[in-house]
């Protein structure tokens, strides 16, 4: 594609990401914002496969492939069916009972137990399918930009998370009706997800640092820079008080490791070069910012937080057999995208009611097996190979230099994959890609990982 074309795809891109970090960082589906964001995502998506659908299909098939199969799950959960079909699958008892109760002939019913939120499902699919056609439509260097953005936002949410915690706990800068006040949530409304996202910068950081381009000079004040911003971050994650963040920024700097590999002709030439004083000036305006985080750190709540016992986290545990039996009755067809709360309440003890409903299971692979069923398994599946097999290219073309043809898309690669892993990680025990501005920092990932791969077997 020429880049009168790959311009204004790149465009579209950001600004979709731009407008999901600053309006969409909650997983609610009653919140405000969405009145205008997902208009927004069906214009986009509209005007990304009017244009652009043939150049994606070229460019990632395989991931194309994937997500229209994601996509149709939940269209085939909202088909109409007889009441001779619904009435037999699994779970429907309680539904067929309440019509025969009330005295009304049965309807068709779609698989789904509450059609309205397997819509929103649908609906909030919009937004992810429009960036990845977007996104599998331009060149590396796009890609570059689009690395940038992420890193801008990560840090300003990092900052406005700081802001937030030393301020008052009911302040204005906290930007959704349900969150946690007191804490750093930064442009989320949940702190678990300021954390994931934070400890996800460590990967994208490696990443920018590995595909600089400039003087030898310059690399030296480069690789400060990003050594000052991955110590920065570690306090910026205390003060969300989430322990898994914690334990996701020891991956996250496992990752970046990993990720990072020099740029051969500008490192040797940086090598030999001895500018101790941007060194010195570097470590010593890093280790002045600790000390004041630190200190504001200790001045709020997320230290208590993170060492003591939680009465949710406890909750989650205990609701796990619940959760379990729900899903064996659901088997295999489940009980329709985005119906949790619906599914979870039928089988919820008294001992666990409390007045705050349990709106997710926190482990994604389990409320998905309960509300997809076989047919969301497979899809786990289809993922995990496509994963496998772009790991197995990244792990072959590792000693590639990044200098040289496809090393920006390999580097691009281990941190999209790093990205990818972290959420999975996460989504054991929260549910990081319900919320709208992480699951396209996955669609971001994921064609990351299938450009990587496509470049490799040229």
């Amino acid at each position: 594609m020429n880049g009168d074309r790959s311009r204004p795809a790149y465009i579209c891109a950001a600004f979709l990401l731009v407008v999901a970090f600053v309006v969409a960082g909650g997983a609610r589906d009653d919140m405000v914002s969405l009145l205008f964001w997902r208009p927004l995502t069906m214009f986009m998506l509209a005007f990304a496969v009017a244009l652009y659908w043939r150049k994606a299909w070229q460019s990632g098939r395989g991931v194309m492939l994937l997500a229209c199969a994601i996509v149709t799950l939940p269209v085939l959960q909202l088909i109409p069916l007889p009441p001779v079909v619904w009435t037999a699958l699994p779970g429907r008892e309680l539904i067929v009972s309440i019509y025969r109760d009330a005295g009304m002939a049965l309807p068709w019913q779609p698989l789904s137990v509450a059609q309205a939120r397997t819509w929103n499902a649908l609906f909030s699919l919009a937004a992810p399918l429009a960036l990845l056609i977007f996104a599998l439509s331009y060149d590396d260097q796009w890609h570059r930009k689009l690395l940038m953005i992420l890193i801008g936002f990560g840090f300003a949410s990092g900052i406005l998370g700081l802001v937030q915690a030393i301020g008052p706990a009911n302040g204005p800068l906290y930007f959704y009706r349900i969150t946690n006040n007191g804490l750093s949530v930064g442009l989320f409304a949940n702190r678990n997800h300021q954390a994931i996202f934070l400890a996800m910068l460590y990967p994208l950081i490696a990443a920018r640092l590995a595909l600089f381009q400039g003087k030898p000079d310059q690399l030296l004040f480069q690789r400060s820079l990003a050594l000052a911003g991955g110590m920065l971050l570690l306090p910026l994650i205390l003060m969300t008080g989430s322990r898994a963040g914690l334990i996701l920024a020891v991956v996250g700097i496992a990752f970046a490791l990993w990720v990072y590999r020099p740029p051969v002709s500008v490192a040797r030439a940086a090598d030999r070069l001895n500018d101790k004083h941007v060194r010195w000036v570097t470590y010593g305006l890093v280790f002045a910012l600790l000390a004041m985080v630190t200190v504001v750190v200790l001045r709020t709540p997320a230290l208590e937080r993170i060492v003591g016992t939680d009465a949710a986290d406890e909750l989650r545990v205990l609701a796990l057999p619940v959760i379990a039996r729900a899903t064996g009755t659901f088997l295999p067809f489940g009980s329709g995208l985005g119906t949790f709360v619906e599914t979870y309440q039928i089988y919820e003890p008294d001992k666990l009611i409390m007045a705050n409903y349990f709106n997710h299971a926190h482990n994604d692979f389990a409320e998905l097996v309960l509300t997809a069923g076989i047919p969301g398994v497979l899809l786990l599946l289809w993922t995990a190979v496509l994963a496998l097999a772009s790991f197995r290219s990244l792990v072959r073309n590792r000693k590639l230099n990044v200098d040289g043809r496809g090393g920006t898309a390999q580097v691009l690669g281990r941190a999209g994959f790093s990205v990818l892993s972290m959420l999975a990680l996460s989504s054991i025990a929260d549910y990081p890609l319900r919320v709208p501005s992480l699951m396209l920092l996955g669609v971001v990932a994921a064609v990351w990982c299938s450009t990587a791969y496509r470049s490799a077997r040229k």
